[in-house]
């Protein structure tokens, strides 16, 4: 699921280089790792059976951070791999959205670096993410 502005491609103001920005990538990037981290931590902190792992962490803060610090690190290697590897092999559908079986033919490689956020954006937003949670613990 991709979208575009009423008035047509996104400004390049806006975002340079983006004709478009696909929905599905950014909240892959952004929502779910941080879902992700909450439903681990969550888990572990409920799990915790003869120790507290939330003091051992040093309080709840730092635990939940170690969580979104690892979830986050995880999404930005995968970017940054997906982005060496779309770079080297060039662009086949993977199956990754919802929509890309239904396509007449597999996006070209131009327009995929051309939506926002794309491997590399993915990898630093992923990378600012984990630098900012490193800084707050």
């Amino acid at each position: 699921m991709s979208f575009q502005l009423p008035s047509g491609p996104v400004p390049r103001s806006l975002i340079p280089y983006a004709g478009r920005v696909d929905a599905q990538r950014l909240l892959s990037v952004v929502a779910i790792p941080f879902a992700a981290a909450i439903a681990m931590a969550t888990a572990v902190a409920a799990t915790g059976g003869m120790t507290d792992p939330i003091a051992e962490a040093g309080g709840p803060m730092a635990f939940v951070l170690s969580f979104v610090k690892f979830c986050y690190l995880a999404v930005a290697m995968a970017h940054l791999s997906g982005a060496l590897a779309e770079r080297a092999n060039g662009g086949l559908p993977a199956g990754l959205w919802l929509d890309e079986m239904d396509r007449s033919e597999p996006e070209t490689r131009e327009s995929f670096w051309h939506a926002f956020p794309n491997h590399l954006d993915g990898a630093a937003i992923a990378g600012c993410v984990t630098m900012l949670c490193f800084l707050l613990t």
